[in-house]
C-alpha cells in the first residue's frame, strides 16, 4: 500500500492536468501510463540490484498487498482494452501526426500494461517461493548456489507472460500453481485479445 498511494497520485495528477487539453478518455489513458511508469520505476531498480540473499530478506516486504496487486492487474487489463479501443477509434477520425500519436499511445499503453502485469507476478512469485517450505519454485541451479534472486523470478514471470507456461523450472507449491494459472490466463487475454486486436486495428488504419 505504501507504493500504491504515491503511484496512484502520480496517475491522478497527470490525468487531471491533461483534461484541459485532450479528451477525457486520452487523459485517463495517459494518467494510467504515468502511474505504470512510476510503479515500474520504483520496482525495477530494486529487482535488478538485489542478489539472492537480499531477495529472500525483502521479498515479503516488497510483495504488493493482494488488494493493490489485484487493482494493478485489473487496471492493466481494463485500461489496455478500453484505452486501445478509444485511442484507435479516435485515430480513425484523425490523420497525419495526430493519428500517428494516437496509434503510438495505444501501442505504448499495451506494452506498459503487459510489463506491469509481469512485474506484479515477479514480486508475487518471489514472495510465495520464500514463504513456501523448501521453496515453491525449483530452479535448475548447481548445488551450493545462493537463493534465487528477483531476476530469476522475473525470468519465470516473463516466460509465462510470453508462452503461457513455465519452461525449465518446476512448481511444487499448490498456491504458486494457482497463481501461475491465473497469470497464464491473463497473459492469454493480453496476447490473443488485446495485442492481436490492436495489431489488426492498427493495420486497418495504416492501410
Amino acid at each position: 500500500m505504501r507504493r500504491a498511494v504515491p503511484v496512484a497520485a502520480v496517475g491522478l495528477v497527470v490525468a487531471v492536468a491533461l483534461l484541459s487539453w485532450v479528451r477525457w478518455e486520452i487523459a485517463v489513458v495517459a494518467g494510467w501510463d504515468a502511474a505504470a511508469l512510476a510503479f515500474l520505476g520504483t520496482v525495477w531498480p530494486k529487482v535488478l540490484r538485489a542478489d539472492g540473499a537480499q531477495t529472500e530478506r525483502v521479498a515479503g516486504q516488497e510483495d504488493e498487498p493482494r488488494v493493490s496487486a489485484a487493482v494493478l492487474l485489473l487496471g492493466a487489463s481494463v485500461v489496455s482494452l478500453l484505452g486501445v479501443g478509444f485511442s484507435l477509434v479516435l485515430a480513425g477520425h484523425n490523420s497525419g501526426a495526430v493519428r500517428l500519436l494516437l496509434i503510438g499511445l495505444a501501442t505504448f499503453t499495451v506494452v506498459l500494461s503487459w510489463t506491469v502485469v509481469n512485474t506484479v507476478y515477479t514480486l508475487r512469485y518471489a514472495d510465495l517461493h520464500f514463504r513456501s517450505a523448501g521453496g515453491g519454485v525449483v530452479f535448475d541451479l548447481p548445488a551450493g548456489s545462493p537463493p534465487p534472486a528477483y531476476r530469476d523470478f522475473a525470468y519465470v514471470a516473463f516466460t509465462i507472460g510470453m508462452t503461457y507456461q513455465v519452461s525449465d523450472t518446476s512448481v511444487r507449491d499448490p498456491r504458486i500453481r494457482r497463481t501461475v494459472l491465473g497469470h497464464a490466463l491473463l497473459s492469454y487475454l493480453f496476447g490473443v485479445v488485446i495485442v492481436a486486436g490492436s495489431v489488426s486495428l492498427i493495420a486497418g488504419l495504416v492501410h
